[in-house]
């Protein structure tokens, strides 16, 4: 039985050079009102010092672990971060990831009603303030997600929004440090934990706002970097689900209808297109540079 001062959720960032996200993110969390008996926040810098940032007296705080290391990418970030964590459910933000006011309380709702569940993740928002490239990522990012989500059950989850079973991570191995960017250690690991007969839920009310800061540059190398991560998916994972002309035909029309009476069709299917021909040269520049599959050194390990 769980008692009143055990930790039960760790919330782990992974951050490197965002000191202005971060403290975006922290600031969200902390306004929602966590009990410090049964949440930690652990912040981990991906090539930076560790340390320790007290709750202020007077404050909607709670205290902030900072734990540091080598530059060694995302992955490694949020493993340093696990093996620290003291509660039975890890969720992941992005240092970038800014929740809603009731990211907290539709968190805890989906993990209570859902308990069976090995990893609960949610969605993201972007308003109409927001750059175009920040708004067509999360439409992007949301399609997705919803094409491998059926009855709610999901065959993927976005560490930008996501929460699993402490138990269930520490049994598959979990992250693959060998992806060293931030794109297809998230989908590798749903993979492994599908495998295991683990089930993923994804839960529309557990909500972020994500990538607002998305330049044109920063989107082209977002999606580049994603078609990278899927060729080295595809030689761990050897059936990896392809997309067949009728699926890009569903993602560019529902997309498109969103802004049908925007008059931004035309500015947002320009974007679209940029993002799949990014994806497909990050694929084909993976391939050209390795050509052999990637050394089977363990998940989880360096």
């Amino acid at each position: 039985m769980e008692t009143e001062n055990k930790v039960r959720y760790s919330i782990i960032i992974p951050t490197v050079g965002a000191a202005d996200n971060l403290e975006q993110c922290l600031t969200a969390l902390r306004n929602q009102g966590l009990d410090p008996s049964r949440f930690e926040v652990i912040v981990v810098r991906d090539g930076g010092p560790g340390e320790s940032v007290p709750a202020s007296p007077g404050e909607p705080k709670i205290p902030a672990i900072f734990l540091g290391q080598d530059h060694k990418g995302p992955a490694a970030a949020r493993n340093l971060g696990i093996k620290n964590a003291r509660g039975d459910i890890i969720l992941f933000l992005d240092d970038d990831s800014v929740p809603t006011k009731t990211w907290v309380q539709a968190t805890l709702e989906a993990w209570i009603s859902y308990p069976e569940s090995a990893g609960i993740g949610g969605y993201t928002l972007s308003e109409g303030t927001d750059s175009f490239c920040c708004r067509v990522n999360s439409d992007l990012f949301n399609w997705y997600l919803g094409r491998h989500s059926f009855d709610d059950h999901a065959t993927f989850l976005s560490t930008c929004n996501a929460g699993y079973r402490k138990g269930i991570l520490d049994g598959v191995g979990r992250f693959d440090e060998r992806f060293k960017k931030a794109s297809g250690e998230d989908r590798d690991l749903s993979l492994r934990i599908l495998k295991t007969g683990g089930k993923l839920r994804l839960d529309k009310n557990i909500l972020i706002y994500h990538d607002r800061d998305l330049t044109f540059g920063s989107f082209f190398r977002k999606h580049y970097n994603y078609g990278a991560a899927a060729f080295e998916l595809s030689l761990i994972h050897r059936r990896l689900e392809r997309l067949s002309l009728k699926d890009y035909a569903l993602f560019y029309t529902s997309i498109l209808k969103k802004y049908a009476k925007t008059g931004q069709k035309g500015l947002i299917f320009l974007l679209l297109t940029v993002s799949q021909l990014a994806t497909f040269l990050g694929y084909q520049a993976a391939k050209f540079f390795r050509r052999k599959p990637p050394a089977k050194n363990r998940p989880g390990t360096s």
